[in-house]
């Protein structure tokens, strides 16, 4: 079984959460939701001496697209993302880069598709569609390491918001209990922002949820 670890920074002014994913044993990496602060999410990567693969975008908001483009740059790396999100993440409307004041577009090269399961890592990742925060969100599910990335679907008690351009609330919901209440119980959430949790501690917890798992 491969050794994955991962490291969390908070970046960018919304403290979104970049996540880190890296194998112990061949220092590969794979960085989720980079967000604005490249020297900060550079430095880390070379204080473990990392050799960046990919990068996963759990969907196309700002915050979370915001060192994208340095990454391509100097790495010279892919960029995946679900199918559903390309029109949001090429958009400076829907992306929100323009209410923030700084539009800016980041290009995918590569889109998963629901279900989809991929050797990366020395492991494997199943890409789950669960939108509602957006139309194409996805969660990036680790089952040998029990491990989900939810981005802004799923927090620690709470969900993400659905009053966004293309966010819909019913459909947020119907994805969390859908795609991510199936888990284990043992299975570490991910967040996009916020503190990590667990899927059993959401099961029991989460107000959002009552009345549904």
């Amino acid at each position: 079984m491969a050794d994955i670890r991962v490291d969390c920074l908070e970046l960018g002014m919304l403290q979104t959460n970049t996540y880190i994913v890296w194998n112990a044993d061949t220092l590969e990496c794979v960085v989720i939701d980079p967000s604005d602060g490249f020297g900060i999410l550079d430095a880390r990567i070379k204080e473990k001496n990392l050799h960046p693969a990919a990068v996963y975008l759990t969907h196309g908001h700002d915050d979370h697209i915001g060192s994208v483009n340095e990454m391509k740059r100097v790495y010279g790396i892919l960029v995946y993302l679900m199918k559903e999100e390309e029109e949001f993440v090429e958009s400076v409307q829907y992306n929100l880069s323009m209410t923030f004041g700084r539009p800016r577009l980041v290009e995918p090269d590569m889109f998963f598709i629901d279900g989809q399961e991929v050797s990366v890592l020395g492991t494997r990742m199943k890409a789950l569609l669960t939108p509602g925060h957006t139309p194409g969100g996805g969660s990036y599910y680790f089952p040998d390491e029990k491990m989900v990335f939810t981005g802004d679907t799923l927090f620690c008690e709470s969900v993400g918001r659905s009053d966004f351009p293309g966010g819909n609330g019913r459909m947020l919901i119907d994805s969390i209990i859908g795609k991510l209440m199936p888990l284990p119980d043992d299975t570490v959430v991910y967040p996009g922002h916020g503190p990590l949790t667990s899927i059993g501690h959401e099961r029991r917890h989460n107000y959002f949820l009552a009345g549904n798992v």
